[in-house]
């Protein structure tokens, strides 16, 4: 039974510590798959200038500002200014600027001196003194208030009723959103744009009203306003229809938020910050990641979404192309939703390629027919007269898909169907032609060169249009070089399916050993990947090439998520990887075997390539780490709970020696029997959608940020021991000396109530969170002068060891002076402040709570008032924490008490109860952690109150 055991700890211990590792080396390659920033700068040609914007209610608002962007060295008055343009709000996001709008308003005055019709904008940005709103719930309304006011005060601008346009960045698109919960605002509301921000769900959660203010958006929304939710079929991949976003919208037309258009952007792989899924709102007409924006095609970091060249162009643009003039030079924003609906799609998804009217060219153009399957043809020196290439059809009825690749794609070059008929000449002609341009779709390509692909259904063709022989593809005479290449074959030959493989899988397996020369097109789906941590690596390695070897272009689509296509460019296929992984997890009980991840590649038909896969160790590690990183507190206050609640079980019956040991205790795997228990609870009890994480995670997951979190408990403890030893036998030594023997021993009988009364009048006077660190520093000092004797001994104790060890080997001596040294060790008693366990237990959980309100402080800091006022979450719970410790310390806590071990075992179970709370309620929102800890040291309080107050009973009961 103790071998079992022995064995058993072992694995734990090793599980850990390999789990720890991995987490560590997740952190390590946390930019495993950020790419270099492609991004453009966007350059000003003349001062930017913000004029101030003077509104009626500024005196509500003194640390806010609206402005009005122009450029130029003469200051211009807003007020006096004859405003005629298209009016475009830019809502800074966390700790924001408002001056962020230049790239964005400077490109739009540099646009509309070239647009001859008269159209312009007018650019407007706010300032909200850079306030840190994702991390502090207080200032969202009152940003959202300032912005109501902002509106209003632009819309007194204008002669006529205007319709505005709102550009939110990071969480500055949370509060547009927001001001769509009231109805006379939000009517004056044209198009909101959002980007690179958390409009699903907050990044943390650090204080109540954060989640409140996400809540209330979501519920008024719900009501007004259709909402996305897949059904278990539904597949984006393979649907035939325009709109990327499709909801049930029976009542979306008789809402008052009916012509508002929502369009999300998310910034990519490159922004760390806030993930791709947080970016994608049910509530949404269009979403679209920058690397799947046409024009765009590179992933943007967070910062870099309103600087970028190519996304701030495509931006102006589709501002440009839904604003028109009227006979009086009023620009306004067209009001038709289905033409905003449009050419959104347009600039955000997918190009409309459309044929020219004019396409009856046989008598201008050079016609060639071949009848091969795979082929191409360039032309280096241009096109000098118009060509058509035919490709007949019923030469490959065995086949049904033809792969139309195009480099540099000019307007007028189009792709038709039609029936060929032989002139006198016997040359190929043929009349009525088809266009079918709208197949084209526009992959990335390096150095601005259009790469468009078209794939057609051959089988569907002939079905449709019998008398068809022949697929065109017209190029119209230019000198600009162009190529194509074409790619005729069976969808079973190039469609491969296979399962994302198990991590215990480290070796690559091959999925095409060797590619055919010419191929153009693979189309490869992959079953089983429905979490987002999941990675496996995808290798195209060229085996041989005509020339040199051009890039690899993958598409990917998640078949349950609207817009978040993702093209990714291999420019080097022999030395680099493609990363497969999910923004977001698929929906329960969604059918991924019918509908799996599709990933279409367009490869090089001048290469053969060698095509492998394996499951990614450090891919799914940076995953985790990025996307579950916030889980650790929670943990965290989980283990330190176990530990705290072991300590406490045994407190009655421990030996003296273990409870002046600051780290025992820590090295234990207990806590991870909570994982399964927590699990099964969330299983069977709570039927909360929030808490989906929990059940629907695999427990692999859970179980290494809950290792990682054991193995920071312990580098923590050893962290406060040094910090500990260091002020009581370090530098700071005479400093202690000084304050604990000459000040606080005089009154060491009345302490801890004159503590606690300043202190909590310090909470009360500023803020919770600077009480919190003032009872910190204090309560290190209280260790550390308790632990000064335990310190030297231990020194003495550890250099007496060594020195007899020594002494043996040389001289073959005997170990008395250890035993007898040791003896000082053993003589402290572990009572009171003694039991160095106990209170390192209780002050990690103090510095945890204190680090949970830290945006307190920095607010309190930065703003007094907003504190006072009632914005201050970390006020109740610091007040709770301090007066627990002030009677803790007054009652020189933890006493042992032999006779009241129901006691014990009672608060065992309290603080087991609550170590589950925090990983079941507390792993996202992790403001509730106050809650539990404050009512930690509350149990451990009342505990202390009722065991001496059981001693009393006992001893008057026996008199």
């Amino acid at each position: 039974m103790k071998l079992g055991e022995e064995m058993l700890n072992h694995f734990f211990v090793v599980a850990i510590a390999i789990s720890a590792v991995g987490f560590l080396y997740g952190v390590y390659n946390i930019n495993l798959e950020v790419e270099s920033n492609a991004c453009q700068m966007t350059y000003m040609f003349a001062p930017p200038q913000f004029s101030r914007v003077h509104s009626t209610d500024d005196v509500k608002f003194p640390d806010y500002g609206l402005y009005y962007y122009n450029e130029g060295r003469i200051p211009i008055d807003v007020g006096k200014k004859k405003l005629n343009g298209a009016p475009v709000i830019f809502i800074p996001g966390n700790g924001g600027s408002y001056k962020q709008v230049r790239s964005l308003a400077s490109v739009a005055l540099r646009k509309a001196r070239e647009v001859e019709s008269g159209v312009h904008l007018d650019y407007y940005t706010i300032d909200f003194s850079e306030e840190l709103s994702a991390l502090y719930g207080h200032y969202l309304e009152r940003q959202t208030l300032y912005l109501k006011n902002c509106i209003e005060t632009i819309l007194k601008l204008y002669a006529n009723d205007k319709k505005i346009a709102l550009i939110g960045h990071s969480m500055g698109a949370v509060i547009s959103q927001a001001i769509l919960r009231d109805p006379e605002i939000s009517k004056h509301v044209n198009t909101l744009i959002s980007l690179s921000s958390p409009i699903n769900k907050p990044i943390l959660i650090l204080d109540e009203k954060i989640e409140m203010f996400y809540k209330s958006i979501n519920k008024s929304l719900s009501r007004t306003r259709s909402s996305f939710k897949p059904d278990e079929n539904f597949n984006v991949c393979s649907s035939s229809r325009t709109r990327f976003l499709l909801g049930n919208y029976t009542n979306y037309y008789k809402s008052y938020l009916k012509n508002v258009m929502i369009i999300s952007i998310g910034g990519g792989n490159r922004d760390l910050l806030v993930q791709p899924g947080y970016t994608f709102s049910k509530f949404s007409d269009i979403h679209s990641m920058t690397m799947s924006i046409p024009k765009v095609w590179i992933s943007c970091d967070h910062l870099s979404a309103v600087w970028c060249l190519q996304l701030v162009l495509v931006i102006n643009r589709y501002l440009f192309e839904i604003s028109k003039i009227d006979k009086n030079k009023i620009v306004y924003f067209i009001n038709d939703r289905a033409i905003r609906e449009k050419i959104a799609h347009n600039y955000f998804v997918k190009p409309n390629i459309l044929a020219p009217k004019e396409i009856n060219v046989e008598q201008q153009a050079m016609w060639r027919e071949d009848k091969r399957r795979v082929f191409s043809k360039g032309f280096k020196e241009g096109v000098k007269n118009n060509f058509i290439q035919m490709i007949p059809l019923r030469k490959h009825l065995t086949h049904q898909k033809l792969c139309i690749d195009i480099n540099r794609l000019d307007l007028s070059d189009f792709i038709f169907g039609c029936s060929v008929k032989h002139n006198v000449d016997e040359n190929l002609h043929c009349k009525t032609k088809v266009s079918l341009s709208h197949n084209f779709y526009t992959l990335p390509w390096i150095n601005n060169e259009i790469r468009t692909v078209a794939i057609l259904d051959i089988k569907n063709l002939r079905n449709t249009f019998p008398n068809w022989t022949h697929i065109g593809i017209f190029l119209r005479a230019s000198r600009k070089p162009k190529s194509f290449n074409i790619d005729i074959h069976n969808p079973t030959e190039r469609q491969v399916y296979f399962k994302l493989p198990h991590w215990s899988t480290l070796q690559k397996t091959t999925l095409v050993k060797e590619t055919s020369q010419g191929t153009v097109y693979y189309k490869l789906l992959i079953q089983g990947l429905e979490e987002t941590y999941s990675t496996m690596e995808l290798k195209f390695e060229p085996l041989s090439c005509l020339g040199d070897s051009n890039p690899v272009v993958i598409k990917m689509c998640t078949p349950w998520l609207p817009g978040f296509t993702k093209y990714h460019i291999i420019r080097d296929p022999s030395a680099e990887v493609f990363y497969v992984n999910i923004p977001v997890a698929s929906p329960r009980g969604y059918n991924l075997t019918k509908n799996p991840i599709s990933l279409e590649v367009y490869l090089d038909p001048a290469c053969r390539y060698h095509i492998s896969y394996k499951f990614s160790i450090e891919g799914t590690m940076s995953r985790i780490v990025h996307h579950f990183y916030q889980w650790l507190p929670s943990h965290l206050t989980a283990v330190i709970l176990i530990i705290l609640k072991n300590k406490i079980s045994k407190l009655h019956h421990e030996s003296s020696t273990k409870g002046i040991r600051p780290f025992h205790g820590y090295f234990q795997f207990s806590s991870i029997y909570l994982i399964t228990g927590c699990r099964i609870f969330s299983k069977l009890v709570i039927k909360n959608e929030n808490h989906d994480d929990l059940r629907g995670l695999s427990i692999y997951l859970v179980a290494i940020i809950h290792s990682t979190a054991i193995v920071i408990s312990i580098v923590t403890v050893f962290a406060v021991w040094i910090l500990i030893i260091f002020n009581a036998y370090g530098f700071s030594k005479v400093i202690n000396w000084c304050l604990f023997r000459s000040v606080l021993l005089p009154v060491a009988g009345t302490f801890p109530l004159l503590f606690g009364a300043f202190i909590i009048s310090l909470a009360l006077k500023t803020c919770g969170e600077l009480a919190l660190v003032v009872t910190c520093i204090l309560y290190l000092l209280l260790i550390s002068n308790a632990y000064s004797d335990y310190v030297e001994n231990w020194i003495l104790n550890t250099a007496v060891t060594l020195h007899t060890k020594l002494r043996s080997f040389y001289y073959n001596q005997s170990f008395k002076e250890t035993a007898e040294t040791s003896k000082n060790v053993n003589s402290i008693s572990c009572n009171g402040m003694n039991n160095f366990s106990f209170h390192i237990s209780l002050f990690i959980l103090l510095l945890i709570i204190t680090a949970l309100n830290s945006m307190s402080g920095v607010a309190w800091i930065k703003d007094h008032s907003i504190v006072m006022r009632g914005g201050d979450p970390s006020l109740f719970p610091s007040l709770i924490v301090i007066l627990s410790l002030s009677v803790l310390w007054l009652l020189k806590a933890p006493q042992k008490i032999p006779s009241f071990q129901f006691g014990y075992k009672a608060v065992s179970i309290l603080l087991y109860i609550s170590a589950s709370g925090c990983i079941i309620l507390c792993q996202e929102a992790l403001y509730k952690l106050n809650y539990i800890i404050s009512a930690t040291f509350v149990i451990i309080v009342l505990q202390e109150i009722l065991g001496r107050g059981w001693t009393t009973y006992n001893k008057i009961k026996n008199m």
